[in-house]
């Protein structure tokens, strides 16, 4: 936490975001789920964690880079990558999500069995009333501000770099990268591509920092 939090300033001063608000929508994730957090993490780390992960994010190659990897280990879904590992027949058994992909699918991976990491900030409370009380099975609360009762903060920004956190954070030590790219990022539907590839430049940066503590990040991360 400590070595996160100036971090974390640092990103809402460059992108103008509100403590404030990000603060507001954790305390409703709190009120609406919070409950959850511990056990379902508590029972993650009782089944054992995999020493190395396949971390799966919305980039236009994760399809091709998920036939062509020999991997092994959990699966980790970054947010809409759920749905084209769903599609290719793959349940992730980590969703980390701020709610704004496809979340029907995740809800569905939930219901089968995969722990989904809820993440609240400023602009999402909509999709937290709407979606969080929809997931019946395991769920754990994040935020990305100093975290409230029942919700946790990892660190990391966006839903790929905090992915890489949660897992290092519970015990991962090798992280394979698919749908990963830095240079061409995919844009969302009514996301700004600038915003998503300074957005980007932040998510290298958290990367390297678990790299830099021993995490092994496959492919190294392009200079």
């Amino acid at each position: 936490m400590d070595r996160w939090l100036p971090i974390y300033h640092d990103i809402c001063m460059d992108f103008g975001f509100s403590e404030i608000d990000d603060q507001e929508s954790a305390l409703l994730l709190s009120s609406l789920a919070g409950w959850k957090s511990r056990p379902s993490l508590e029972s993650i780390l009782r089944q054992g964690v995999p020493s190395s992960a396949v971390l799966c994010g919305g980039g236009d190659t994760l399809a091709s880079d998920m036939k062509s990897l020999a991997w092994h280990g959990s699966v980790i879904a970054a947010d809409g990558a759920t749905s084209t590992l769903v599609a290719m027949d793959i349940r992730p058994d980590i969703i980390v999500t701020d709610l704004d992909g496809a979340v029907e699918d995740q809800i569905r991976v939930n219901a089968e069995g995969g722990v989904v990491f809820v993440h609240a900030h400023g602009d999402n409370k909509e999709a937290i009333r709407l979606y969080v009380p929809q997931f019946i099975g395991k769920i754990v609360c994040t935020c990305q501000c100093p975290p409230v009762e029942g919700v946790l903060n990892f660190g990391g920004f966006t839903d790929g770099d905090r992915a890489a956190c949660i897992a290092a954070a519970i015990g991962v030590r090798t992280i394979r990268l698919a749908g990963f790219d830095f240079k061409n990022p995919s844009s969302k539907s009514g996301k700004s591509s600038e915003a998503k590839a300074r957005k980007l430049v932040w998510a290298k940066r958290i990367l390297s920092m678990l790299a830099d503590e021993g995490v092994d990040i496959e492919p190294p991360l392009p200079i």
